[in-house]
């Protein structure tokens, strides 16, 4: 075989095992200020997920097309088909009945999501209290000091609801932490690089309680209504999936993400 030959031959393979899909697919992330994963600079969404899908898909030989909605209004809107993907949601059985995703069979046939391989980002959650207030007894969810603030649309509001603990539920971030400034809440929980953020800038004195309340594997989930296959989803899950796997690339997909948040943090109102 000809050198020429072993190009060619290479670049049918890459093309066979690249499905064909004919336009960007459609993925809806949150406008909610979600540091490091997601946030906006300059009107334009930024973090570790957006460098990792960017990554995946070129990886993939795809486009992707990136909407910009409140969290509950993604969720809704791939759930009814119009919206393709959701970036960075975790997994419930709930949400697995409305999206699609990575996952592996169990012994006993159910699928439970795959975790971590295929997840853009293992995420943790803590507990914010005022510095007057008794601190909780232990880092659990039956030890939160109430009224809990917490996000509307996210899994930490079910999880706070269920476990019967009185809850304020906002749909802003900044909401949350204006509310415990001013006593009307006693605790929140929040995503660690939100809480450094709100913390640092305060005028209270705020406290980050250790360790995290929880982590969780967040991924890019699919809408079981719409047009994409299984071989493109697949397909796209693996690419993010290669993309984690590349220790000299995430090291440097993250200290571009850390190098451009510190900008963000010294330089007030330039990231939201």
């Amino acid at each position: 075989m000809t050198f020429r030959h072993l190009i060619l031959a290479c670049g049918l393979a890459i093309m066979a095992a690249t499905p064909a899909f004919s336009r960007p697919v459609k993925l809806c992330n949150s406008t909610e200020f979600w540091p490091p994963y997601s946030y906006m600079k300059n009107g334009v969404m930024r973090g570790i997920h957006t460098e990792i899908l960017d990554a995946a898909f070129a990886k993939a030989g795809m486009e992707y097309e990136l909407i910009l909605l409140p969290w509950k209004r993604c969720q809704d809107r791939v759930a009814a088909g119009e919206v393709d993907g959701i970036v960075g949601i975790s997994y419930t059985e709930d949400r697995g009945a409305l999206f699609r995703f990575p996952a592996h069979e169990r012994n006993d046939g159910a699928l439970v999501p795959l975790q971590p391989e295929q997840a853009l980002s293992d995420v943790e959650f803590v507990v914010i209290t005022h510095v007057d207030t008794p601190p909780p007894v232990s880092i659990t969810v039956d030890a939160l000091p109430e009224p809990v603030g917490v996000l509307l649309g996210y899994r930490s509001a079910g999880t706070i609801t269920e476990a019967g603990k009185q809850a304020q539920i906002v749909a802003k971030q900044s909401s949350l932490f204006q509310m415990l400034e001013r006593g009307r809440i006693a605790s929140v929980v929040a995503l660690r690089g939100a809480a450094l953020h709100y913390v640092a800038k305060s005028e209270q004195p705020l406290v980050i309680h250790e360790p995290a309340l929880w982590s969780t594997p967040h991924f890019l989930a699919f809408g079981r209504n719409n047009s994409l296959d299984d071989t493109v989803v697949t397909h796209i899950w693996q690419s993010i999936a290669n993309v984690r796997q590349d220790k000299g690339l995430m090291a440097q997909l993250k200290a571009k993400v850390t190098t451009e948040l510190t900008s963000c943090f010294n330089d007030k109102g330039k990231c939201d």
